[in-house]
């Protein structure tokens, strides 16, 4: 998978550079690598880049939206160096898409959730 074309060149698609696992519509499943420019001093991705990628893999999910609303819930450090969220679609209405997410370490611990309100874009 490619990263949408944008005007500047490189996007956060491309930062992130996320290991497509699975992507159906209505599903997606993206394993990111926390590199250290993604972390803080203490070692642990920054809560940004975690939203981000949670918001990311429910956009992927519901094959492109713009988000509306995000509400994220931090449940532990992601320490990485591998993590993995999963996306689903909860209800797809006429002019705005839910989806939720969740994100997992490689042990399986659960780091963060997500939800999300967004306007489909098609």
């Amino acid at each position: 998978m490619s990263s949408p074309d944008n005007q500047s060149g490189a996007s956060i698609f491309d930062l992130l550079a996320p290991e497509v696992l699975e992507q159906e519509d209505g599903r997606a499943v993206f394993r990111f690598t926390a590199r250290p420019e993604l972390t803080i001093p203490s070692g642990q991705v920054q809560g940004g880049i975690v939203a981000a990628m949670l918001d990311m893999t429910m956009a992927f999910s519901a094959n492109d939206l713009s988000t509306v609303s995000l509400h994220v819930d931090f449940l532990r450090p992601a320490m990485g160096p591998e993590l993995t969220v999963t996306a689903t679609v909860t209800r797809r209405g006429r002019r705005v898409i839910f989806a939720e997410a969740e994100m997992v370490d490689q042990e399986g611990r659960l780091i963060a959730r997500g939800r999300q309100n967004a306007l489909p874009l098609d």
